[in-house]
């Protein structure tokens, strides 16, 4: 490789990678919050809370009971909906969640559900769920990451370079994917 080849390389890899930085740290902890979303929410906190009102006669007509249950829990949001699923139970759904209340004995328990700050941003970007004007971004980044991997090919010469250790590595790099592949989908 000419020393021009390389030194272009170089130059074009710094710029790029200092290009995509904040791009590239959205994507990583997103992909992370994403990779996961078997063992947690990576867009939605879920907390629930238990509370007790005064106890309803559940034999009173739901028009009568909704609004005294309404005024026992005296709450400050908005009441979207209610709705009474069986005769013991009415559910209140205000704005990020649910109140489940116990007619007969009192108990509330209360369910909200809400954006995690940041993260919900970060995964709605990393996913391209708004589509539009963001998936030229997200494939504009794409060539670039794709730009950076092959310039970074020829940065380094001799032993640690693609004739050394920097080729294995690449050829590990390549294959770890492949053998994936072919052991997820063959076994």
């Amino acid at each position: 490789m000419s020393g021009g080849f390389r030194r272009t390389c170089r130059w074009l890899h710094r710029q790029l990678g200092f290009l995509a930085v904040g791009l590239t740290l959205v994507y990583a902890v997103s992909g992370l919050a994403v990779n996961h979303g078997g063992d947690w929410d990576p867009n939605y906190a879920r907390t629930t809370d238990a509370s007790r009102i005064e106890p309803v006669d559940v034999s009173a007509p739901t028009d009568t009971i909704t609004p005294l249950v309404l005024a026992r829990l005296a709450l400050d949001e908005p009441v979207k909906n209610t709705w009474r699923p069986e005769p013991g139970t009415l559910q209140v759904f205000v704005e990020g969640g649910q109140l489940d209340v116990d007619l007969a004995s009192g108990a509330v328990l209360r369910r909200r559900v809400a954006e995690r700050t940041l993260l919900f941003d970060a995964n709605f970007l990393h996913l391209n769920t708004g589509r539009g004007p963001w998936t030229y971004v997200a494939d504009a980044f794409a060539v670039v990451l794709a730009i950076l991997a092959l310039s970074g090919i020829f940065l380094v010469s001799g032993r640690e370079g693609l004739k050394g250790r920097g080729g294995v590595l690449l050829a590990l790099g390549v294959l770890l994917p492949v053998l994936w592949i072919v052991l997820a989908r063959h076994v």
